[in-house]
């Protein structure tokens, strides 16, 4: 091995410590995040859940109507306002940006 691929190779094995040592950090200090990661996780994989089992939410809301319709009405009104408002902070923080 001539002098320039054992440099190369030193350099190497050098930016492979820094690396590893980088990645031992970033561990460490996300251990923090780590509730919150895995609610994400958690809420994520039950919105992959119900995209796949359309039918269960489907049901929810037929049991729902059929048992008390005046709660139902109450609460999609709630979800109404709240999608209103949702739509309203989204394109009122769009110019922002």
């Amino acid at each position: 091995m001539n002098s320039r691929q054992q440099r190369l190779w030193m350099r190497r094995q050098e930016l492979l410590r820094q690396s590893s040592d980088l990645r031992d950090r970033l561990q460490l200090h996300a251990q923090g995040l780590a509730p919150v990661l895995r609610g994400a996780d958690r809420a994520w994989a039950a919105g992959v859940w119900l995209r796949d089992h359309p039918l269960v939410p489907a049901a929810v809301l037929l049991l729902l109507v059929w048992r008390r319709p005046r709660g139902l009405l109450r609460w999609g009104r709630r979800a109404w306002a709240a999608w209103q408002l949702a739509k309203r902070v989204r394109a009122a923080w769009g110019p922002l940006r």
